[in-house]
């Protein structure tokens, strides 16, 4: 049900927002027309704005660029990773030989899933060995996945990894197999991002947690913070600020966590503008 509650009027200077699901169309991975305007209208009174997703910093620049959108900030990795303007403010990584215990347990499900990791420059690697021309076929989507496995890449790098992704292939696998590798993997995050995808993260690794960086970094005030998102890795914003916004396909377990409901991210944008 639509809420209705008033609030003051105040100046709330960024605008975050959630991608899949929120500002582009899993099918799709594009902008509205109506978003990007509002967007760009927005920045144009002087007002900020950023996206909070799971998503990897490259794919986030590259869509942005594509409608010559400039964000002001970045929260990728669902908070692993925190950008203002171009530089990296945080990063939370998963200790090295932790994601490599992680991938070895997760070899025994590779009937069933995907597993990868995107790395810093946008390119893919995925834990499957024994198949690469199928894998860069099947994930184009992702843009650059290589043929290099990734345990074969992970010999040589040294730093630890922003998240793990797991490309389930089904709401039903998703279901199956997030509760189990929930309480096999205790010593990290183990979240669903989308209908078909489970991420692993840095424990205690969240959006909140790098909302938290940025605003130490910024100097922001809470109030002054508006979040619009659509999936369960966006409660824990939800429940950390004042101003935010859900999509009205939510389920109604997430919903009830955000302040407002809409259709697009332009309706909030409308919103906030028309309540200045």
């Amino acid at each position: 049900m639509e809420k209705t509650k008033e609030r003051k009027k105040k100046m709330i200077p960024l605008f975050l927002s959630d991608l899949d699901g929120t500002l582009i169309h899993e099918e799709s991975a594009m902008i509205s027309s109506d978003d990007v305007q509002e967007i760009k209208n927005w920045q144009k009174q002087g007002y900020l704005f950023g996206l909070v997703t799971g998503r990897d910093r490259v794919f986030c620049m590259n869509l942005l660029n594509r409608y010559e959108i400039v964000p002001d900030c970045l929260i990728t990795c669902n908070g692993a990773m925190t950008f203002w303007k171009d530089h990296r403010i945080d990063a939370s990584l998963i200790d090295l030989s932790v994601a490599k215990n992680i991938l070895k347990e997760l070899e025994t499900y590779l009937d069933t899933i995907d597993p990868f990791f995107t790395a810093e420059d946008g390119s893919n690697y995925f834990l499957r060995e024994d198949d690469p021309k199928r894998i860069q076929k099947e994930f184009a989507y992702l843009g650059w996945v290589r043929e290099e496995s990734l345990k074969t890449y992970l010999k040589s790098r040294t730093e630890g990894l922003a998240k793990i992704s797991i490309a389930a292939k089904s709401l039903e696998n998703v279901q199956r197999l997030l509760p189990e590798f929930q309480e096999k993997f205790t010593n990290v995050e183990v979240m669903t991002t989308s209908k078909d995808y489970i991420e692993i993260t840095r424990k205690a690794t969240n959006k909140a947690h790098a909302m938290t960086k940025l605003i130490d970094h910024q100097n922001l005030n809470l109030k002054e913070i508006i979040f619009i998102g659509d999936g369960s890795n966006d409660i824990p914003l939800f429940d950390m600020l004042e101003c935010t916004y859900v999509m009205r396909h939510a389920s109604d377990a997430i919903r009830k966590h955000a302040q407002w409901e809409v259709s697009d991210v332009a309706e909030a944008i409308r919103k906030e503008r028309e309540s200045r």
